[in-house]
């Protein structure tokens, strides 16, 4: 009986120490209790900058007089919108055209289509922090020649500083919403296990998106910058005891 005592002990040390390796392997320690919330967060502000587009436009039997047309009509719309702007302010041509234009055959008709005359385009951007002028801006260059009006965009100089308050405000949400479903579960946070920010573009109010010029002249009602607005969202998951 002695000779086997030894032996026995030694198969149960041995059990007990494949027991520990495989609770190792395994991972050890339980798996963390979590709980995951989606936070919502919106920044407001006002806008400071504003982005405005002007086309002007001339027709002429021959390419160069509907360009030389262009030209004048262009410098006059320039140098109206300069005298309201300030210096940091920019006046910059994005685009400029000059192209046949066409009679085109009726129904039925056999012939081919052929010039009967060119258009010039200009299309010049202002960006200006002139935001309360943008209705002197569309006077002065109407007025000069501009017979159409691009994509009239507010904007926010400091966007990042929007974004930041919005995804602060989400995490607040989160922080609440979590401490409200713990207290509901009878649990306890812990601490933050993972957190991931979601914050789309800010939402700016746009206007006369390629409206005619002498439709802008028309309208009477104000041109209002309105809010920049920002929403972000937060996934968080907390760790709970």
């Amino acid at each position: 009986m002695r000779t086997g005592l030894p032996v026995v002990l030694a198969m149960v040390t041995a059990l007990a120490a494949g027991s520990a390796r495989g609770e190792d392997a395994a991972g050890g320690a339980p798996a963390r209790r979590t709980l995951s919330v989606t936070g919502q967060g919106e920044a407001r502000g006002t806008p400071d900058r504003v982005t405005i587009s002007f086309a002007v436009e001339n027709s002429a039997t021959r390419a160069s007089e509907a360009g030389a047309a262009n030209a004048r009509t262009s410098a006059a719309v320039a140098a109206a919108v300069k005298k309201l702007l300030q210096p940091a302010d920019t006046v910059t041509t994005t685009r400029y055209t000059i192209e046949p234009r066409y009679d085109t055959p009726r129904a039925g008709e056999a012939r081919e289509p052929h010039i009967v005359g060119y258009v010039a385009r200009n299309e010049v951007q202002v960006e200006s922090a002139a935001v309360d002028k943008v209705d002197d801006l569309i006077d002065a260059a109407t007025a000069a020649g501009a017979n159409r009006i691009g994509g009239l965009q507010f904007t926010v100089a400091d966007r990042g500083a929007l974004v930041r308050q919005a995804i602060e405000r989400a995490g607040a949400d989160a922080r609440a919403q979590g401490e409200s479903a713990a207290k509901g579960l009878g649990v306890r946070l812990k601490g933050v296990v993972s957190a991931t920010t979601q914050a789309p573009p800010v939402a700016m109010p746009r206007r006369f998106e390629g409206i005619a010029a002498s439709d802008v002249r028309a309208a009477s009602t104000p041109i209002e910058a309105g809010e920049a607005t920002v929403a972000a969202t937060l996934l968080v998951t907390y760790e709970i005891e």
